[in-house]
């Protein structure tokens, strides 16, 4: 009988350490993972820019006046950035090999609307656009996005790129981020 008890409580602590010991070994195992899948990242950034609501114009200006160019504001409270993520490099040369996908991540400060698409605008005064939402249920771990398009990851992969805007898919146009700053960083 004593035996009997003795033995229950050697498999209870064994289990109790098992449980512990696999408290720790989950973690190390995400981090590991983790790593592997850093790599070369291009980062855009930038601030909100808001169309002012009251107009600094007199009336009589606005009638007869000639038009001024939109004027918009910075808000440095509210940044944006996207960091794209491939497994080929962001160099400076020619892209050579292009990745099936480029996965991207999108981080605000301050969230100024919920709905968006990515405008890119490139050297040579093109548009294209990304709609996150597009990819509905189907984003990533940690938020992340993917891109599939070759052509958009050649553009994304080169140099070509003059800025990005991140503007309300609802049609608002009063305000919008634009990331003008960039940064590489390669792991090479």
């Amino acid at each position: 009988m004593f035996r009997i008890k003795i033995e229950r409580t050697m498999r209870t602590i064994k289990a109790f350490f098992t449980v512990i010991l696999l408290f720790f070994l989950i973690p190390a195992g995400l981090s590991f993972a983790q790593l592997e899948n850093e790599g070369p990242s291009k980062i855009y950034s930038g601030y909100l820019h808001q169309y002012p609501s009251k107009s600094k114009v007199s009336f009589w200006h606005s009638l007869f006046g000639k038009k001024s160019a939109k004027q918009w504001d910075d808000i440095y409270d509210r940044q944006c950035s996207i960091e794209f993520k491939s497994p080929t490099s962001f160099s400076h040369e020619p892209v050579s090999q292009l990745p099936a996908q480029l996965t991207y991540f999108i981080r605000f400060k301050n969230v100024a609307f919920k709905k968006f698409i990515i405008k890119i605008y490139t050297n040579d005064d093109q548009e294209y656009s990304i709609d996150p939402g597009a990819e509905g249920k189907q984003v990533g771990i940690n938020d992340e996005h993917h891109i599939f398009d070759s052509y958009l990851i050649y553009l994304i992969l080169g140099q070509d790129i003059d800025h990005l805007e991140i503007v309300s898919s609802t049609g608002d146009d009063k305000s919008k981020y634009v990331l003008d700053k960039f940064e590489i960083q390669d792991d090479d």
